[in-house]
């Protein structure tokens, strides 16, 4: 049977292989977007609402002539005549068209769950990343090409990644998984290694975080909402590339209907040698340095997860009620220091996380109250081994051999880390009229860690690791939101954060014990007002505090010295913004403010570093992201940031003797940076049922001081140069994506790239992709 009609909303229809007398389809939007739990009616015998990918089956069909009804909210409801003849399978398509329906001047649309939150009072930015599937990358490629929002990696895949979000980065800016801090889930699932496969969408919040993200954000957050869709499926894809780079993923599920029963999967495995060409400096046998140009030979980067989960939904008890069992972990040699001028060639790392956990949703669990609680427990081992006398240069030769000391430390190390944690969160939303909901978050955790390390013991005569660490915190909000009328909109918030410590310094070989309790509020205000339905403005103010985690008071052990005197950060927050929309154009436009005390950096050196107490500082900034679509299948997209750091220390603070650092541009951060993408995707391609898509993409960054630039001569001094990177990619897809291959170029230009000084990122590199999806 051939394809007819695919302009406003005909449909398609197709003869199919498959089961037998079977009825399939998919259903879109005018934008080609899936359009989730839109209602699909045969005759008046079957009936079933659409997937998170748009798309509905029946099987076993009596042959004979139905009229089949898609229908969703604000769209117009099509109607198509088929017939099913004995041993057919039927592939029924449908393009819905929005509907506006006018009832005494009151304007009815519908908006997806993304556009939905985009529209409310969160100043949040929301990705929809299922159409990156079938790309080789990871949550901090997308982010990065998100307006306010910049990444800086120290080297290739799998090195330690910064995220800036308005000027606030590092550890001021929080990460989630479905509202748990993602650190939780350990080092192998950290956002730079993070593949896109596992999750359904990411928000960013820039600003004012809510509630139900429990945990002590000081300036914005990113949470990851994973895929939790109630069909069957097996979703399975393998990428190989420049730098002996591999990507493994699968993930899986299958879904009993008649008993609310589910099982899945979630997995993956990366590696890659890192092996990319650097420019350095080799001494020759005098000592004297030469210019020279070498691949990295001691970067090799693997990380892995194996989560395995079962449970219920859609029952009388639970609407979801799922327990987990997951194991992860990496491998990472240590190439160098932080500024890239001594090369190691035998210093490793290595970590694995054990851990379980139950979710747990009801609606209405008592009259009008609904109710969430996530549990977990963790246990991780981490192996820090730094033992060689020898000395590397960068052509991964042996120069010479030291008498005493690691690569990285004085003593030596064959570290042993054994960790545990554990923690719950309780999410309460109650909504006792309709105007109004009421939401009650309660976040606790518990960490424990000691060590034992017995060259470092014999070094300082005492094994220092074994002594225990802990740090118990917690986050709790209540915030009520309310909304006036059909154009105003109120979220109001009040935070606790309260954390315990015990942990201790060793400083000029002396043992230094400390413990201490800090209890901190914070509270929060947000406006929407909606003019019409193309144009909204928002407004925000928060007062915010970060507690210093379990890394910045006791280190890592390995890079990273303990420091457990810091105290915590705090920061007045405010935001204005506005969002233009319409169909084919749409335009934010963001205005920011910061002023932040007691702000934690990390302090580096060439061999260690530490995180301090130092700044008080003030951001200024702004930015702006334009999204075009002329026609369904092209669309482009541009932003750009400008945010102004200074600084607001008195001398005594910068050490300074007169105020010249005062009102100072704060070094070694970005000021202006922005991105570009162009995308052409095309349905029906060739005549077949399936899809092509290309893009282009690029980022810029301007070039910035590594030190004070009110400090010696700007023309001699150090910097991180201006970079412009460009990538290219091209796709092909069957019908409903069983089976893509993507290829894809990054940095086609072989630009010098650096997210930190001295330290040089991959050049130009080559990837394809090969993905299978079945339902």
């Amino acid at each position: 049977m051939a394809c007819i009609g695919l302009l406003f909303g005909t449909g398609c229809l197709a003869q199919s292989s498959g089961v037998i007398n079977s009825i399939t389809g998919h259903v879109t939007d005018e934008a080609g977007a899936d359009i989730a739990g839109a209602h699909i009616e045969v005759g008046h015998e079957w009936a079933s609402v659409t997937d998170e990918a748009g798309r509905y089956a029946f099987q076993n069909v009596k042959p004979g002539a139905y009229i089949i009804t898609a229908s969703y909210l604000g769209f117009e409801t099509i109607q198509k005549t088929i017939r099913l003849n004995q041993g057919e399978s039927i592939s029924v398509d449908f393009l819905l068209e929005i509907a506006a329906v006018e009832l005494n001047e009151i304007s009815v649309s519908s908006k997806s769950e993304a556009n939905a939150l985009r529209e409310s009072t969160a100043n949040v930015e929301v990705l929809e990343v299922k159409s990156l599937y079938a790309q080789s990358i990871h949550t901090s490629d997308v982010i990065k090409q998100i307006s306010g929002v910049n990444v800086r990696q120290a080297g290739g895949f799998g090195s330690n990644a910064e995220v800036f979000i308005n000027g606030m980065s590092g550890k001021q800016v929080k990460f989630f998984i479905d509202g748990i801090p993602i650190s939780y889930f350990g080092s192998g699932l950290s956002l730079n290694v993070l593949p896109i496969n596992l999750m359904k969408q990411i928000e960013v919040y820039k600003g004012v975080v809510p509630v139900h993200l429990g945990a002590d954000a000081l300036g914005g957050a990113i949470n990851i909402i994973p895929r939790k869709a109630y069909h069957s499926y097996l979703d399975a894809s393998y990428s190989f590339g420049s730098f002996n780079s591999h990507k493994a993923n699968v993930n899986g599920q299958l879904v009993n209907h008649q008993s609310n029963l589910l099982i899945g999967i979630n997995s993956f495995y990366n590696y890659s040698d890192n092996n990319y060409s650097v420019d350095v400096e080799i001494p020759d046998q005098f000592g004297n340095p030469h210019p020279a140009t070498v691949k990295r030979f001691h970067d090799r980067f693997s990380n892995y997860l194996m989560n395995i989960y079962g449970g219920v939904f859609d029952k009388t008890y639970a609407d979801r009620l799922v327990i987990s069992a997951r194991y992860s972990g990496l491998d990472d040699d240590i190439q160098h220091n932080a500024i890239m001028a001594q090369p190691y060639g035998e210093t490793v790392y290595n970590e694995s996380t054990l851990g379980f956990s139950i979710e747990y949703q009801k609606k209405n669990l008592l009259p009008s109250v609904d109710l969430k609680w996530y549990g977990g427990l963790n246990r991780t081992t981490g192996n820090f081994v730094d033992t060689t006398l020898n000395v590397y240069t960068w052509d991964g030769m042996i120069y010479r051999r030291r008498t005493d000391g690691g690569e990285i430390s004085t003593s030596r190390n064959l570290l042993e880390l054994q960790s545990r944690n554990a923690l719950s969160r309780l999410n309460m939303n109650f909504h006792p009229w309709e105007d109004g909901q009421l939401t009650i978050n309660v976040f606790s955790s518990w960490f424990r860690r000691t060590g034992q390390d017995p060259i470092a013991a014999a070094f300082y005569g005492r094994d220092y690791y074994a002594y225990p660490t802990v740090l118990v915190k917690n986050a709790s909000g209540l915030a009520y939101k309310h909304t006036f009328g059909n154009h105003l909109e109120s979220y109001t918030a009040i935070k606790s954060y309260a954390y315990s410590a015990d942990g201790y310094a060793i400083q000029n070989l002396e043992f230094q014990p400390n413990e201490q309790s800090v209890f901190n509020m914070g509270y929060s205000q947000s406006f929407r007002y909606s003019f019409d339905e193309k144009f909204l403005t928002k407004v925000s103010y928060e007062y915010a505090t970060r507690l210093p985690d379990e890394f910045e008071l006791f280190g890592d052990f390995t890079l990273v010295r303990p420091n457990p005197f810091l105290e915590p950060e705090q920061s007045h927050n405010a935001n204005l913004s506005g969002q233009y929309n319409r169909k084919k154009l749409e335009i934010d436009l963001n205005v920011f403010y910061r002023l932040t005390e007691n702000i934690i950096w990390l302090r580096t050196s060439q061999f260690f570093a530490q995180y301090q107490n130092l700044l008080k500082a003030v951001v200024k900034g702004s930015d702006v992201e334009v999204r075009y679509r002329p026609f369904p299948f092209l669309r482009f997209k541009f932003n750009t940031t400008f945010q102004d750091i200074r600084n607001r220390s008195p001398r005594n603070v910068t050490g300074s003797v007169d105020d010249r650092y005062f009102d100072a541009r704060l070094p070694n951060i970005p000021y202006w940076f922005g991105n570009g993408e162009l995308r052409y995707q095309k349905q029906g391609i060739l005549g077949t049922a399936g899809s092509f898509s290309t893009w282009w993409s690029a980022h810029f960054v301007h070039d910035y001081f590594l030190f004070w630039a009110v400090d010696g001569n700007r023309d001699l001094k150090n910097s991180i140069p201006s970079q412009f990177i460009q990538n290219v990619g091209m796709s092909f897809a069957l019908e409903d994506n069983r089976f893509s291959i993507t290829v894809e170029a990054f940095n086609v230009f072989n630009q010098k790239a650096f997210d930190n000084f001295n330290v040089q990122r991959p050049g130009r590199a080559f990837n394809i992709t090969l993905r299978n999806h079945i339902k």
